[in-house]
């Protein structure tokens, strides 16, 4: 039991005295996103605010992120046979929990927030816009590079909540980006 606890307490001391060990208080971070449905490649912007800043393992953050996929040719989702310029746009909120492990810290995290999907055809017949309600759970890691650049890599299960039109509900996305911590 006492080399349990020497070896907890030694712990906790590193952690302290880590490099990584910083009062960054705000992230900054951007990065490319894919997406397995049309349009498959965006870009994202998060900012992230730690909420539980003593603690000397564990990393609470609350999260604000903006996303932008656009597709000039791709198939409509509504009628296959149309071929449209498709613009989704995706904001949302979520509460992020990372473990400090030294140079690399994974996280988990679960949030809520709205998108747009909208169409407009070449021909101007069918232009069509929707909004809808989604959750997403995601997972990832960030490395730390320099005490303030850390790039990361996650992955995100996003659910859409009554769809109208549009016949996707769900999808999967992989975001790789660096985030700015000050």
């Amino acid at each position: 039991m006492k080399k349990i606890l020497i070896l907890i307490i030694g712990l906790f001391t590193t952690q302290l005295i880590s490099a990584d060990y910083s009062y960054a208080q705000w992230g900054i971070g951007a990065g490319v996103e894919i997406r397995d449905e049309d349009p498959t490649t965006g870009v994202g912007i998060k900012i992230e605010r730690e909420i539980l800043s003593k603690a000397p393992i564990v990393d609470l953050n609350f999260r604000g992120h903006f996303s932008w996929f656009t597709d000039d040719d791709a198939e409509s989702l509504i009628d296959r046979g149309l071929n449209t310029n498709i613009n989704i746009y995706d904001y949302g909120a979520a509460l992020v929990l990372g473990l400090k492990l030294g140079l690399v810290k994974p996280y988990v995290g679960a949030g809520l927030g709205t998108e747009r999907y909208s169409e407009e055809s070449n021909s101007g017949i069918m232009d069509y816009s929707e909004d809808n309600f989604y959750w997403n759970g995601f997972g990832g890691a960030e490395i730390t590079l320099l005490p303030t650049v850390k790039p990361f890599i996650e992955f995100r299960y996003s659910k859409l909540v009554d769809t109208d039109e549009i016949r996707i509900d769900n999808y999967n996305r992989l975001a790789i980006g660096v985030n700015f911590r000050f």
